[in-house]
C-alpha cells in the first residue's frame, strides 16, 4: 500500500470511529462535545501536511496554508479576546499569499479549498441553513481532513471527475449534499403528519404543531413566539432564549407552538460520509 492509500485509510477509520461516538452523543443528548472535532481537525491537518510534502516535497507554502488552517481550528473551537480584525487579516493572508501566484496543482487547489469551505459553512451556520453548531463544526473539520477525496483499495467506486462538478463537490461539499437528502424522509413525514391534523402553512415542511407543555421537555426548537402582545413566527432561538418563548406563550394562553425537531443531523453526515468514501457521489455519474 502507498503512502497515499496509507494516509487515506488511516483518515477514514479515524473519522468513522469519532463520528460513530458523535452520532451516539448527538441522539442521546443533541449535543456533541469539542474533542471530538479537534481530533478529526487536528490530525486532518497533519495527515494533509504530511501528504503533501510525500507528493512534492517540502514547500514554504504548505507551513503557511498549516499554519492558517491551524487559525481556522483554533476559531471554530476557542473564545477570543484579541482583535478580531487582526486575527482574520493574518488568516487571510496565509492562505492568499501561498495560493496566489499558484493553485494549478491538485495539492494547492485542495488547501484553497479548505478557506474557501470554513467560509460557506460559517455561512451557512449564520443564515440559518444549518443549525447546529456541532454539524458546521463538523463539515469544517470533515474539509480539513479530506481536501482531497482519499482513496485506497479501490475506494471510492465513483470516480472524481476532472471537471467543473469535481471541483464544486468537493468532498465535505458531497457529504452534506448526501446528508441534506437523508432528510428528505423526515420532511415527508411532517408533511403527512400536518395534512392529517389539518395544518396547511409554509411551516408544514419543516415541523409541526406540539403542546407547549411537551416540547418544553422534548428536542425541538419553537418557531413561534409572542411579540407586543401578537404570535409571531421567529427564526430558531437560542438555546437561552427557550424558557423565555414558552413562558410567553404560557401567559398569553396559548397551549400549542410550532416546533421544529432538533433532528441529529451528525448521524446524517456519518452515513454520508461512509458513503462518499466508499462509493462516490452518485451525482457524478451524471455530470
Amino acid at each position: 500500500m502507498e503512502a497515499g492509500e496509507l494516509l487515506g485509510t488511516v483518515a477514514f477509520a479515524v473519522t468513522i470511529a469519532v463520528l460513530v461516538s458523535a452520532s451516539v452523543s448527538d441522539w442521546r443528548d443533541r449535543e456533541v462535545p469539542d474533542w471530538h472535532w479537534i481530533v478529526i481537525g487536528v490530525l486532518g491537518l497533519i495527515i494533509m501536511l504530511a501528504y503533501s510534502v510525500l507528493q512534492t516535497g517540502f514547500r514554504w507554502e504548505y507551513v503557511c496554508l498549516a499554519i492558517g488552517t491551524s487559525l481556522i481550528l483554533f476559531d471554530i473551537f476557542a473564545d477570543r479576546d484579541f482583535d478580531p480584525f487582526l486575527f482574520y487579516f493574518t488568516m487571510a493572508l496565509l492562505f492568499i499569499v501561498p495560493l496566489y501566484s499558484d493553485t494549478s496543482d491538485q495539492i494547492m487547489r485542495a488547501w484553497a479549498s479548505i478557506p474557501v469551505c470554513y467560509l460557506i459553512y460559517l455561512g451557512m451556520y449564520v443564515l440559518g441553513i444549518v443549525r447546529g453548531g456541532a454539524d458546521v463544526k463538523c463539515l469544517i473539520v470533515l474539509s480539513v481532513m479530506f481536501p482531497l477525496y482519499p482513496r485506497f483499495l479501490g475506494m471510492p467506486l465513483i470516480d472524481v471527475p476532472g471537471n467543473i462538478a469535481g471541483q464544486i463537490f468537493v468532498y465535505s461539499v458531497s457529504v452534506l449534499f448526501l446528508a441534506a437528502v437523508a432528510t428528505i424522509p423526515v420532511i415527508l413525514y411532517f408533511v403527512a403528519r400536518n395534512i392529517r391534523n389539518g395544518d396547511r402553512s409554509r411551516k408544514m415542511f419543516s415541523g409541526y404543531r406540539m403542546s407547549v407543555n411537551r416540547a418544553e421537555g422534548a428536542n425541538v426548537w419553537p418557531t413561534e413566539d409572542v411579540v407586543d402582545g401578537k404570535l409571531k413566527t421567529i427564526s430558531i432561538p437560542d438555546e437561552e432564549e427557550m424558557d423565555g418563548i414558552y413562558a410567553r406563550l404560557k401567559e398569553e394562553g396559548y397551549d400549542t407552538v410550532w416546533v421544529t425537531p432538533m433532528i441529529p443531523f451528525i448521524i446524517m453526515i456519518t452515513a454520508a460520509v461512509a458513503v462518499v468514501t466508499l462509493i462516490g457521489n452518485p451525482l457524478f455519474l451524471i455530470f
